[in-house]
């Protein structure tokens, strides 16, 4: 049989060599249009949901939040599949769609069915960024860290010193420290300080004293005043110097407290001056407005004002 097969070929050369550029063209051919190679695409489009729900536990976070979301969604047009994270305070919800899908219907389709569920007050979901199937979600926690006694911390003016609040039998004793190196605290070097004065009153977080011949005034934070500081440094320094980093698609803060002002309405005075509480929030509406004032000219400057 071989030796048949050998003397065909020596006999029809011609033949055997076009039948070998069929098979070579048509391989070719093939070789672009099969669905999966050596490197298939992963990225499989996959829009991803973020919610911050302050103040709710994770039965209630799946309940109020993340039911909802998934109820009005597992209808979508192209949603596959969706999958969810519910803990305290925030969720996360995956909605993966086929293939084929183009990325930005994908999200057209999530951002129309959102704007259709009804929220708890003050929660909004939001999307994450395009990204891709490879990426991870990384969840970093940040707290203000605590001095080498376990006490409170907070900076001395520009001198480098750290001062540390800590309390013995419910009286505040301070501690002052010269860092050599911040993330080693054995490293610490003890400052001898005189004429300490707390304020009066409880507890005492304001002090006065004296070191290497210089007074210096120090007020450590109440627990409100660290998260609402701690959220202000994540806002203005941590995220944006993330979102610096190459690969990173987006930040989310959540948690902590963000600084506010808050009006407290006196309801004998109230009625004393015959003012409505109604009446009070639509002056403070209307006391937040900006406005142009015009162009102010000065020499060849022009200047613009806002009132």
């Amino acid at each position: 049989m071989l030796n048949a097969l050998i003397r065909f070929s020596l006999t029809h050369r011609t033949l055997v060599l076009a039948a070998c550029v069929v098979v070579l063209v048509y391989g070719g051919y093939l070789s672009t249009t099969l669905p999966i190679d050596v490197f298939p695409d992963l990225d499989r489009p996959r829009v991803v949901i973020l919610t911050e729900c302050p103040g709710l536990s994770s039965e209630e976070v799946e309940t109020q939040v993340t039911w909802p979301i998934e109820t009005a969604l597992l209808g979508a047009s192209g949603v596959e599949a969706v999958r969810s994270q519910s803990s305290q305070d925030m969720n996360v919800i995956y909605v993966e769609f086929g293939w084929k899908t183009d990325i930005r219907y994908a999200r057209q389709v999530v951002m129309e069915r959102l704007a259709t569920v009804p929220m708890p007050p003050g929660i909004r979901p939001q999307m994450t960024p395009p990204a891709s199937i490879m990426g991870q979600i990384m969840h970093v926690g940040i707290h203000r860290r605590k001095g080498p006694q376990g006490g409170d911390l907070a900076a001395v003016g520009q001198t480098g010193f750290l001062a540390e609040r800590t309390e013995v039998g419910n009286q505040p004793v301070l501690t002052l420290w010269r860092p050599r190196s911040r993330n080693d605290l054995t490293s610490w070097e003890r400052v001898t300080v005189e004429n300490r004065v707390w304020d009066g009153a409880a507890p005492s977080r304001t002090v006065t004293f004296t070191a290497n011949g210089r007074s210096h005034t120090v007020r450590f934070y109440n627990p409100l005043e660290e998260r609402m500081d701690l959220r202000t440094t994540v806002d203005w320094l941590v995220r944006p110097r993330l979102l610096k980093m190459p690969g990173i698609a987006e930040v989310i803060v959540m948690g902590g407290d963000k600084k506010q002002y808050q009006v407290l309405v006196d309801p004998e005075k109230l009625l004393e001056y015959n003012v409505s509480l109604q009446e009070v929030e639509s002056a403070i509406k209307a006391n937040n407005l900006n406005a142009s004032g015009g162009i102010l000219g000065e020499d060849q400057t022009e200047r613009p004002v806002r009132v």
